[in-house]
Protein backbone atom coordinates (compact mmCIF):
# COMPACT_ATOMS: atom_id res chain seq x y z
CA UNK A 1 0.00 0.00 0.00
CA UNK A 2 0.88 3.61 -0.88
CA UNK A 3 0.20 6.04 1.62
CA UNK A 4 -0.72 9.54 1.40
CA UNK A 5 -0.03 12.38 3.60
CA UNK A 6 -4.13 12.36 4.69
CA UNK A 7 -3.50 8.90 6.04
CA UNK A 8 -5.96 7.60 3.26
CA UNK A 9 -4.76 4.20 1.98
CA UNK A 10 -4.11 4.26 -1.84
CA UNK A 11 -3.69 0.24 -3.58
CA UNK A 12 -0.43 -0.10 -4.77
CA UNK A 13 0.15 -0.20 -8.66
CA UNK A 14 -0.76 -3.74 -9.84
CA UNK A 15 0.80 -4.93 -13.62
CA UNK A 16 -2.94 -5.72 -14.43
CA UNK A 17 -4.23 -2.37 -12.62
CA UNK A 18 -6.75 -0.57 -15.66
CA UNK A 19 -5.10 2.42 -16.90
CA UNK A 20 -6.19 6.01 -15.20
CA UNK A 21 -6.87 7.67 -17.93
CA UNK A 22 -7.09 5.93 -21.35
CA UNK A 23 -8.47 7.98 -24.93
CA UNK A 24 -9.58 5.76 -27.41
CA UNK A 25 -9.66 7.41 -31.04
CA UNK A 26 -11.18 10.48 -29.59
CA UNK A 27 -12.68 13.01 -31.91
CA UNK A 28 -13.81 16.23 -31.20
CA UNK A 29 -15.22 19.35 -32.80
CA UNK A 30 -15.69 22.82 -31.07
CA UNK A 31 -18.26 24.74 -31.71
CA UNK A 32 -18.01 28.71 -31.20
CA UNK A 33 -19.04 32.13 -32.02
CA UNK A 34 -22.96 33.04 -32.24
CA UNK A 35 -22.95 31.03 -35.97
CA UNK A 36 -21.61 27.79 -33.64
CA UNK A 37 -18.91 27.73 -36.59
CA UNK A 38 -17.30 23.78 -36.33
CA UNK A 39 -13.36 23.53 -35.59
CA UNK A 40 -11.48 20.13 -35.39
CA UNK A 41 -10.09 19.70 -32.57
CA UNK A 42 -8.99 16.49 -32.14
CA UNK A 43 -10.22 13.52 -35.11
CA UNK A 44 -8.14 10.22 -33.75
CA UNK A 45 -6.75 10.91 -30.18
CA UNK A 46 -5.44 8.07 -28.35
CA UNK A 47 -2.98 7.68 -25.45
CA UNK A 48 -3.20 5.94 -22.06
CA UNK A 49 -1.71 7.17 -18.40
CA UNK A 50 -1.36 4.55 -15.85
CA UNK A 51 -1.68 4.49 -12.33
CA UNK A 52 1.27 6.41 -10.39
CA UNK A 53 2.19 8.29 -13.91
CA UNK A 54 2.88 11.55 -14.37
CA UNK A 55 2.36 12.69 -18.08
CA UNK A 56 2.89 15.59 -19.81
CA UNK A 57 0.64 16.46 -23.02
CA UNK A 58 2.29 19.42 -24.67
CA UNK A 59 -0.11 21.36 -26.99
CA UNK A 60 0.35 25.05 -28.60
CA UNK A 61 -1.90 27.99 -27.70
CA UNK A 62 -5.33 27.44 -29.11
CA UNK A 63 -4.97 23.62 -30.08
CA UNK A 64 -7.88 22.13 -27.38
CA UNK A 65 -5.94 22.08 -23.79
CA UNK A 66 -9.06 23.25 -22.23
CA UNK A 67 -11.78 21.09 -24.56
CA UNK A 68 -9.60 18.19 -23.85
CA UNK A 69 -9.45 18.96 -19.79
CA UNK A 70 -13.77 18.94 -20.15
CA UNK A 71 -13.46 15.54 -21.80
CA UNK A 72 -11.59 14.21 -19.44
CA UNK A 73 -13.51 15.47 -16.25
CA UNK A 74 -16.75 14.33 -18.13
CA UNK A 75 -17.92 17.85 -18.65
CA UNK A 76 -18.40 17.09 -21.91
CA UNK A 77 -18.70 14.06 -24.57
CA UNK A 78 -16.68 13.22 -27.68
CA UNK A 79 -18.11 13.33 -31.20
CA UNK A 80 -16.20 9.78 -31.53
CA UNK A 81 -14.09 7.36 -29.73
CA UNK A 82 -14.35 6.89 -25.74
CA UNK A 83 -13.07 8.01 -22.85
CA UNK A 84 -12.63 6.25 -19.03
CA UNK A 85 -10.76 7.67 -16.04
CA UNK A 86 -10.42 4.82 -13.39
CA UNK A 87 -11.38 2.40 -15.93
CA UNK A 88 -15.22 3.97 -15.65
CA UNK A 89 -16.76 6.90 -17.88
CA UNK A 90 -16.30 10.32 -16.11
CA UNK A 91 -19.38 11.59 -17.49
CA UNK A 92 -21.32 8.67 -16.20
CA UNK A 93 -19.73 8.22 -13.08
CA UNK A 94 -19.07 11.92 -11.54
CA UNK A 95 -15.54 11.01 -10.68
CA UNK A 96 -14.49 14.48 -10.07
CA UNK A 97 -17.82 14.79 -7.53
CA UNK A 98 -16.83 11.75 -5.81
CA UNK A 99 -13.40 13.03 -4.85
CA UNK A 100 -11.68 10.39 -6.86
CA UNK A 101 -10.34 12.97 -9.69
CA UNK A 102 -9.05 16.38 -8.60
CA UNK A 103 -8.94 18.76 -11.80
CA UNK A 104 -7.93 22.13 -12.71
CA UNK A 105 -9.98 23.54 -15.96
CA UNK A 106 -9.53 26.63 -16.89
CA UNK A 107 -12.90 29.08 -17.30
CA UNK A 108 -14.72 26.58 -14.42
CA UNK A 109 -13.83 27.01 -10.91
CA UNK A 110 -14.42 25.00 -7.57
CA UNK A 111 -14.18 27.80 -5.46
CA UNK A 112 -17.40 30.64 -5.11
CA UNK A 113 -15.68 33.86 -5.59
CA UNK A 114 -17.67 36.46 -3.54
CA UNK A 115 -16.26 34.81 0.09
CA UNK A 116 -13.15 33.96 1.83
CA UNK A 117 -10.90 31.20 0.29
CA UNK A 118 -11.48 29.59 3.72
CA UNK A 119 -15.33 29.38 3.83
CA UNK A 120 -15.40 28.58 -0.16
CA UNK A 121 -13.11 25.39 0.48
CA UNK A 122 -15.61 24.67 3.58
CA UNK A 123 -18.37 24.83 0.96
CA UNK A 124 -16.31 22.64 -1.33
CA UNK A 125 -16.04 20.29 1.37
CA UNK A 126 -19.34 20.02 2.05
CA UNK A 127 -20.41 19.47 -1.41
CA UNK A 128 -17.66 16.66 -1.45
CA UNK A 129 -19.51 15.14 1.31
CA UNK A 130 -15.74 15.53 3.13
CA UNK A 131 -15.65 15.56 7.34
CA UNK A 132 -15.63 19.00 8.53
CA UNK A 133 -13.21 18.86 11.12
CA UNK A 134 -10.38 16.69 8.62
CA UNK A 135 -10.92 18.67 5.48
CA UNK A 136 -10.23 22.24 7.56
CA UNK A 137 -7.25 20.33 8.45
CA UNK A 138 -6.24 19.35 5.16
CA UNK A 139 -7.03 22.81 3.82
CA UNK A 140 -5.17 24.72 6.15
CA UNK A 141 -1.95 21.94 5.62
CA UNK A 142 -2.08 22.34 1.78
CA UNK A 143 -2.28 26.17 2.12
CA UNK A 144 0.81 25.97 4.02
CA UNK A 145 2.45 24.07 1.29
CA UNK A 146 1.43 26.50 -1.29
CA UNK A 147 2.11 29.46 0.99
CA UNK A 148 -1.93 30.79 1.15
CA UNK A 149 -2.11 30.79 5.22
CA UNK A 150 -2.22 34.65 5.18
CA UNK A 151 -4.89 35.00 2.46
CA UNK A 152 -7.71 32.37 3.64
CA UNK A 153 -9.63 35.28 4.93
CA UNK A 154 -9.40 36.93 1.51
CA UNK A 155 -12.43 36.88 -1.03
CA UNK A 156 -11.44 34.33 -3.65
CA UNK A 157 -12.17 37.49 -6.37
CA UNK A 158 -9.55 39.93 -4.92
CA UNK A 159 -6.88 36.93 -5.00
CA UNK A 160 -3.90 37.56 -7.22
CA UNK A 161 -3.87 35.12 -10.29
CA UNK A 162 -0.78 33.24 -9.00
CA UNK A 163 -2.83 33.16 -5.37
CA UNK A 164 -5.88 32.12 -7.46
CA UNK A 165 -4.34 29.14 -9.66
CA UNK A 166 -2.54 28.16 -6.23
CA UNK A 167 -6.06 28.21 -4.49
CA UNK A 168 -7.60 26.06 -7.39
CA UNK A 169 -4.97 23.75 -6.76
CA UNK A 170 -5.80 23.64 -3.10
CA UNK A 171 -9.39 22.78 -4.51
CA UNK A 172 -8.27 19.83 -6.72
CA UNK A 173 -6.45 17.98 -3.62
CA UNK A 174 -8.67 18.83 -0.72
CA UNK A 175 -10.65 15.86 -1.40
CA UNK A 176 -7.41 13.59 -2.05
CA UNK A 177 -8.19 12.30 -5.54
CA UNK A 178 -6.00 9.50 -7.01
CA UNK A 179 -5.64 11.66 -10.45
CA UNK A 180 -5.11 15.08 -11.09
CA UNK A 181 -6.18 16.46 -14.35
CA UNK A 182 -4.68 20.15 -14.70
CA UNK A 183 -5.21 22.26 -17.29
CA UNK A 184 -2.03 24.35 -17.68
CA UNK A 185 -1.85 25.23 -13.78
CA UNK A 186 1.47 28.10 -13.72
CA UNK A 187 -0.31 29.95 -16.38
CA UNK A 188 0.34 33.96 -15.96
CA UNK A 189 2.72 33.12 -12.89
CA UNK A 190 6.31 34.75 -12.22
CA UNK A 191 8.94 32.12 -12.23
CA UNK A 192 9.23 32.18 -8.44
CA UNK A 193 5.15 31.04 -8.58
CA UNK A 194 6.00 28.12 -11.12
CA UNK A 195 8.10 26.57 -9.66
CA UNK A 196 6.27 26.77 -6.54
CA UNK A 197 3.45 24.55 -8.21
CA UNK A 198 5.86 22.53 -9.81
CA UNK A 199 7.88 21.64 -6.54
CA UNK A 200 3.83 20.59 -5.11
CA UNK A 201 3.36 18.17 -8.29
CA UNK A 202 5.97 16.58 -7.94
CA UNK A 203 5.84 15.58 -4.29
CA UNK A 204 2.47 14.42 -5.03
CA UNK A 205 3.35 12.30 -7.56
CA UNK A 206 6.55 10.69 -5.88
CA UNK A 207 5.52 10.44 -2.53
CA UNK A 208 2.00 10.03 -2.53
CA UNK A 209 1.45 7.87 -5.83
CA UNK A 210 -0.92 10.59 -7.24
CA UNK A 211 -1.36 10.09 -10.94
CA UNK A 212 -0.78 13.47 -12.76
CA UNK A 213 -1.93 14.52 -16.04
CA UNK A 214 -0.89 17.82 -17.35
CA UNK A 215 -2.02 19.85 -20.47
CA UNK A 216 0.37 22.78 -21.23
CA UNK A 217 1.75 24.71 -23.17
CA UNK A 218 5.02 25.34 -21.54
CA UNK A 219 7.58 22.97 -21.89
CA UNK A 220 9.43 23.73 -18.86
CA UNK A 221 6.08 22.40 -16.61
CA UNK A 222 6.88 19.06 -18.28
CA UNK A 223 10.40 19.23 -17.89
CA UNK A 224 10.15 19.91 -14.39
CA UNK A 225 7.05 17.49 -13.50
CA UNK A 226 6.47 14.75 -15.85
CA UNK A 227 9.11 11.72 -16.77
CA UNK A 228 6.97 11.18 -19.64
CA UNK A 229 6.04 13.68 -22.83
CA UNK A 230 3.04 13.26 -25.16
CA UNK A 231 2.66 16.05 -28.00
CA UNK A 232 -0.79 16.78 -29.87
CA UNK A 233 -0.04 17.03 -33.42
CA UNK A 234 -2.83 17.98 -35.55
CA UNK A 235 -5.62 16.19 -33.33
CA UNK A 236 -3.08 12.93 -32.65
CA UNK A 237 -0.41 11.96 -30.55
CA UNK A 238 2.88 13.19 -32.74
CA UNK A 239 5.50 12.18 -29.55
CA UNK A 240 5.73 9.83 -26.95
CA UNK A 241 8.94 9.87 -25.22
CA UNK A 242 10.57 12.71 -22.70
CA UNK A 243 11.58 16.21 -23.33
CA UNK A 244 15.44 15.08 -23.69
CA UNK A 245 13.98 12.65 -26.18
CA UNK A 246 12.08 15.41 -28.37
CA UNK A 247 14.87 18.38 -27.92
CA UNK A 248 17.26 16.00 -29.42
CA UNK A 249 14.74 14.56 -32.02
CA UNK A 250 14.42 18.02 -33.14
CA UNK A 251 17.50 19.52 -32.69
CA UNK A 252 15.31 22.13 -30.61
CA UNK A 253 17.83 24.72 -28.10
CA UNK A 254 16.90 26.67 -25.04
CA UNK A 255 18.43 30.17 -25.41
CA UNK A 256 20.12 31.56 -22.26
CA UNK A 257 20.03 35.44 -22.13
CA UNK A 258 22.56 36.24 -19.71
CA UNK A 259 22.60 40.25 -18.16
CA UNK A 260 25.79 41.10 -16.53
CA UNK A 261 26.62 43.65 -13.89
CA UNK A 262 29.43 45.51 -16.03
CA UNK A 263 30.50 44.30 -19.71
CA UNK A 264 32.56 41.31 -20.17
CA UNK A 265 34.10 39.30 -23.29
CA UNK A 266 32.05 37.08 -25.34
CA UNK A 267 31.32 34.04 -22.90
CA UNK A 268 32.08 31.54 -26.05
CA UNK A 269 33.66 29.06 -23.99
CA UNK A 270 31.17 27.79 -22.38
CA UNK A 271 30.88 24.01 -22.61
CA UNK A 272 27.66 22.77 -23.84
CA UNK A 273 26.78 25.80 -25.51
CA UNK A 274 26.99 28.27 -28.82
CA UNK A 275 26.49 32.48 -27.98
CA UNK A 276 24.19 33.22 -30.42
CA UNK A 277 25.04 37.20 -29.48
CA UNK A 278 26.68 39.96 -27.79
CA UNK A 279 24.16 42.99 -26.73
CA UNK A 280 25.00 46.03 -25.47
CA UNK A 281 28.26 46.27 -25.37
CA UNK A 282 28.83 42.49 -23.45
CA UNK A 283 26.19 43.88 -20.80
CA UNK A 284 23.97 41.02 -22.31
CA UNK A 285 24.74 37.65 -24.49
CA UNK A 286 23.04 35.04 -25.36
CA UNK A 287 23.72 31.42 -25.49
CA UNK A 288 22.20 28.43 -26.85
CA UNK A 289 22.44 25.37 -25.16
CA UNK A 290 22.94 22.28 -27.19
CA UNK A 291 20.39 19.09 -26.74
CA UNK A 292 21.94 16.48 -24.36
CA UNK A 293 25.35 17.86 -24.33
CA UNK A 294 25.21 19.86 -21.00
CA UNK A 295 21.99 20.58 -18.43
CA UNK A 296 21.10 23.84 -17.53
CA UNK A 297 21.87 23.77 -14.23
CA UNK A 298 25.26 22.92 -15.41
CA UNK A 299 25.53 26.11 -18.11
CA UNK A 300 24.57 28.71 -15.19
CA UNK A 301 27.26 27.66 -13.15
CA UNK A 302 29.52 27.54 -15.97
CA UNK A 303 28.62 31.27 -16.69
CA UNK A 304 28.51 32.39 -13.00
CA UNK A 305 31.96 31.16 -12.33
CA UNK A 306 33.03 33.65 -15.77
CA UNK A 307 31.56 36.86 -15.30
CA UNK A 308 29.33 38.97 -12.47
CA UNK A 309 25.82 38.09 -13.51
CA UNK A 310 23.03 40.47 -12.66
CA UNK A 311 20.05 38.25 -14.36
CA UNK A 312 19.49 35.36 -16.20
CA UNK A 313 16.66 34.05 -18.43
CA UNK A 314 15.68 30.84 -20.11
CA UNK A 315 13.78 31.07 -22.74
CA UNK A 316 12.02 27.57 -23.90
CA UNK A 317 11.48 26.46 -27.33
CA UNK A 318 8.39 27.42 -29.30
CA UNK A 319 5.91 24.66 -29.14
CA UNK A 320 4.51 25.86 -32.23
CA UNK A 321 7.70 25.67 -33.78
CA UNK A 322 8.44 22.15 -32.29
CA UNK A 323 4.93 20.95 -32.94
CA UNK A 324 5.38 22.20 -36.81
CA UNK A 325 8.74 20.19 -36.95
CA UNK A 326 7.18 17.21 -35.55
CA UNK A 327 4.56 17.19 -39.39
CA UNK A 328 7.99 18.05 -41.59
Amino acid sequence: MVQNDGGKPRPAQAAEAEPAVAFDHVAFTLRTGWRRRRRQLFDSLSFTVTPGEAVGLLLPEGAGKTSLAKLATGMTRPGFGSVHLLGLDPVQAGLESAGRVGAIVNEHSHLWPDIPLEDALGLLARHLGLAEQAATLRHRLLAERLELTRVLRTRVVDLTVAQRRRAELVAALLPDPELLILDEPTRGMDAASKERIRSVLRQENRMNGRTLLLLTSDLADVESTCPRLLVGVEGRIGFDGNVPALTELLGAEKVLVVDLLAPAGPLDDVPGTQLIAVEAGGLRQRLGITPGHTTTAKVLADVASRARVRNLTLQEPDVAELVRRLTL
